[in-house]
């Protein structure tokens, strides 16, 4: 079994207090964080499909790049697999690809 938190290898859900607590603040921090992430997601995904602007792709990816390094929460499958450092990782270089694709689609377009 591996620390929920850090993914070292462990009997335990956790290999020490400290990834304990850290990992009850990450799942704080996604408890209040969840619905602003979805919002912005949600209206990421409007201005998509809805606004007939030819930046509106730049704009849809630089918004969902940012919501992803702000609010850097995965499904519950990939931090049993990786760990909660990693997935957050793993989330954060997800919304840099996105928000430096933005930017340079915003470029030049």
């Amino acid at each position: 079994m591996k620390c929920l938190y850090c993914g070292k290898d462990t009997q335990k859900d956790y290999c020490s207090q400290e990834c304990q607590q850290k990992a009850e603040q990450y799942y704080q921090k996604q408890r209040k964080g969840m619905p602003v992430f979805a919002v912005v997601a949600l209206i990421t995904i409007g201005i998509a499909l809805l606004w007939n602007h030819p930046y509106r792709t730049a704009i849809s990816l630089i918004l969902l790049g940012l919501d992803f390094i702000v609010f850097p929460f995965t499904k519950a499958s990939t931090i049993r697999r990786s760990g909660i450092q990693k997935s957050i990782t793993i989330a954060r270089i997800i919304g840099g690809i996105a928000l430096l694709s933005g930017i340079i689609s915003y470029f030049f377009i």
